[in-house]
């Protein structure tokens, strides 16, 4: 395959990585919980140039670029959500390619 469909199908070298995170959340059921605990985390996200993908209790994360997240990034979003009261349990899932794979069913749930 030439270097430039490589390129443009994120292949091999140019291959970009992210990673997925599973939550358990304890917090009141109420719209205004939900929006404060998700704009601190888009917060935190952004601060680290990632973006995320998915739900509240189960999303994907990658770089904002054309680069990859790196275990630097992993460590430092699983740290932050760790600190958060209304993450009872986190579940930080292992880099893998955020082009071509499936993030489905690739973590187990947290252990409460």
């Amino acid at each position: 395959m030439k270097k430039r469909l490589r390129k443009k199908l994120r292949l091999q070298e140019f291959q970009e990585l992210g990673f997925s995170v599973r939550l358990k959340l304890d917090m009141p059921d109420t719209e205004e919980a939900y929006f404060s605990f998700f704009d601190r985390l888009i917060e935190a996200v952004e601060a680290n140039s990632l973006l995320i993908s998915g739900g509240l209790d189960h999303f994907f994360v990658e770089a904002d670029s054309r680069r990859s997240a790196t275990d630097a990034d992993r460590e430092a979003l699983g740290v932050w959500l760790r600190q958060q009261p209304e993450v009872k349990a986190v579940t930080v899932g292992p880099l893998m390619d955020a082009w071509h794979g499936s993030f489905a069913d690739d973590i187990e749930e947290p252990a409460p």
